[in-house]
């Protein structure tokens, strides 16, 4: 982008370095474009030919109506040892700043400073300015060694500036001096404080089992389960029973909440030692020669081969030089399971490629060993709402130093364009995001197959030949695969129908993750049919008149087949609040824009989805639309192996 065509000014306000915490606060100033509703602006870290994208927070944004210009002020603290995984050998580091405004991008933004701009490394202890918070999704099986001690200060740092080249360059200090360990820290004292705690925990130990079973499960259990046990039932009876004649609710009460600490680090210690039994059994696996051949499919969102890895493996699966291995479960708690913990252990260890489609959270556990490849064939197309590191600082969003993700030697995206979306979202460099094109994709380009979906479906489904068939299929709410659910009185299949007449079908798919179903009356179930637990969703779209959804990646499929869309963003404005886009929502989808059901009916009606937006978008997100990206994944697979490259066609 030239920067003569947009022009965007930025001022440091304050950039502070506290010990290994870099605090900084800017103010963007650019032309205003009514159409843009959420600009978006980036730190970008530059370190040995390897970048590190992250989101640099909007804390304000609004219109200077005189000069017609936008002001944007973004604030944050990022922790630079936990920029890139190995520090050990840095001497500078550089950052820049890059803005995303609209459809335009300003890249090393020039800046000037404010006077009260401060170099200094202070060593004193500084209260934290910023809060980060731990993503559903990203709650570990096991302490890794990176989380164990997060406050830990590796490295202190100074700064200098280069503003007409618009970088900020770090310098590595000297290592914090020790603080001199106080007797209270010392091993004899904890020693003989877990001598007498032992002591008293056997005396009262009668007291505080009844106490902590009628106070304490009930309180440190999270969430509301659909099916409690007879043991859980009983205990919250009692609970309740004796919260009645004392007056009070006995789990506010000192002792019982004395008595839940207890229970909650008893249940703290377990998870230490099962992660440190795991490390053991890890170090073991690895003492193993990793087997040169082997490729492991793992997936905690399917039982069985399917999607991009069933059009990978199908290329390779017949080798005979290739020791194939499986670990798939679809359980949401599968991560939490022996039996899938033990033979992860053992694949990560020894295997030479391990292919993942998904957020696989096994992989935070242990360290991935030297000479093990891990790629990341992820299951979306195109780059939409925001995921990972990219939701870092808003609520549901991971920490700064968490693992995920950055253990990726290659991800797998569908076009140049969005690769640094997908750097930014799994915290690796941009090199290591490759757009081979994403593999099930290719069906799209298959004419026969097409065909051959289409005659499979009306023999399954006969009463919907000769109808309008509309396809329902939003993303879930919720922040992970534990909380996924699709509102369902946001959505009622039968009003659509009755506005749209007979000539129309309804078919259903909600995501994987949501396990609620819409309950559909008899007398509209030959023309509204809820297949979320059948059919692939690409599948369907070969039969698909009309695509409704809101912020789902399906558009991206779609657009492949020039299907008209709608976008039922009822909740939009709240939806960006809390997840956000990588693009303008607004002026990125192709298709119109509707909140309401009414809405939705009138636009069907009068057939206005604003079609000519597609072959633009298209173009935008895929590189290569020419059915082998397959065979380029599986290339580079072969390429890891050291394999003759040579996939059959």
């Amino acid at each position: 982008m030239n920067e003569n065509v947009f022009d965007a000014k930025m001022n440091i306000d304050k950039l502070v370095v506290e010990k290994n915490k870099l605090n900084i606060s800017v103010t963007i100033s650019c032309p205003f474009e009514m159409e843009v509703s959420s600009p978006k602006s980036k730190i970008v870290f530059e370190y040995k030919g390897k970048t590190r994208r992250m989101p640099f927070l909007i804390s304000n944004y609004f219109r200077q109506k005189q000069s017609n210009t936008c002001v944007i002020v973004c604030t944050y603290t990022y922790n630079i040892d936990y920029i890139f995984d190995n520090f050990e050998d840095f001497s500078e580091l550089k950052a820049r700043i890059d803005l995303y405004y609209g459809d335009k991008e300003i890249l090393k933004i020039p800046f000037t400073v404010s006077s009260n701009v401060i170099n200094d490394n202070l060593w004193l202890d500084i209260e934290e300015k910023y809060i980060e918070y731990e993503s559903v999704e990203g709650v570990t099986v096991f302490s890794s060694p990176e989380t164990e001690n997060p406050s830990k200060e590796k490295n202190i740092y100074s700064f200098n500036l280069d503003p007409e080249n618009g970088y900020i360059i770090i310098l590595k200090g000297e290592t914090p001096p020790q603080k001199k360990r106080s007797f209270l820290s010392s091993p004899a004292f904890k020693l003989v404080f877990k001598i007498v705690k032992c002591c008293l925990g056997i005396i009262f130990s009668p007291i505080l089992l009844f106490i902590g079973l009628l106070a304490g499960i009930n309180t440190i259990l999270s969430g509301k389960a659909k099916k409690k046990s007879k043991k859980r039932i009983i205990i919250e009876k009692l609970v309740s029973l004796f919260s009645f004649f004392l007056g009070e609710d006995i789990t506010k009460t000192a002792f019982g909440r004395f008595v839940i600490s207890i229970i909650k680090k008893h249940k703290e210690n377990l998870k230490k030692h099962a992660a440190a039994k795991a490390q053991k059994q890890y170090l073991r696996y690895c003492r193993e020669d990793i087997v040169p051949n082997r490729i492991t499919f793992m997936s905690g969102r399917r039982d069985e081969i399917g999607g991009n890895y069933e059009f990978v493996y199908n290329l390779i699966k017949d080798r005979e030089d290739i020791d194939f291995q499986f670990l798939m479960f679809s359980d949401p708690s599968g991560h939490n399971k022996a039996k899938y913990i033990n033979r992860f252990l053992e694949l990560y260890a020894t295997s030479k490629v391990v292919i993942v489609d998904d957020y696989f959270r096994l992989l935070n556990t242990v360290k991935k060993r030297e000479g093990v490849t891990v790629i990341q064939l992820w299951h979306a197309c195109g780059a939409f709402k925001s995921f990972g590191f990219t939701r870092l600082g808003k609520k549901g969003g991971p920490k700064q130093i968490s693992p995920n993700h950055r253990m990726y030697d290659y991800a797998i995206v569908s076009s140049q364009e969005i690769a640094k979306h997908y750097a930014e979202g799994f915290g690796i460099s941009d090199e290591n995001v490759v757009a081979t094109g994403v593999p099930r994709t290719d069906v799209f380009m298959d004419k026969a197959y097409a065909e051959r979906v289409r005659t499979q479906f009306f023999e399954r489904h006969p009463k919907l030949k000769g109808k309008k068939i509309v396809l329902f299929a939003p993303t879930f709410r919720g922040n992970g695969q534990m909380s996924a659910h699709y509102p369902k009185n946001a959505f009622h299949p039968q009003t659509i129908l009755e506005g749209l007449g007979d000539d129309y079908a309804i078919i259903i798919k909600l995501h994987p993750f949501c396990k609620e179903r819409f309950e559909i009356p008899m007398n509209y179930r030959n023309q509204i049919i809820d297949l979320s637990d059948e059919d692939e969703l690409n599948d369907l779209l070969f039969v698909t008149d009309l695509l409704i959804t809101d912020y789902s990646s399906v558009i991206f499929e779609a657009s492949l087949l020039d299907i008209p869309m709608l976008f039922y963003a009822y909740d939009l404005y709240l939806y960006i609040k809390n997840r956000d886009f990588y693009y303008d929502f607004e002026s990125f989808v192709p298709g119109k824009i509707v909140f309401s059901e009414g809405e939705l009916i009138k636009s069907i009606k009068a057939n206005d989805f604003e079609q000519h937006k597609i072959k633009g978008f298209k173009n935008k997100f895929f590189d290569s639309l020419d059915g082998k990206s397959s065979q380029r994944v599986a290339d580079l697979v072969l390429g890891c192996l050291n394999l003759n490259n040579n996939a059959e066609e």
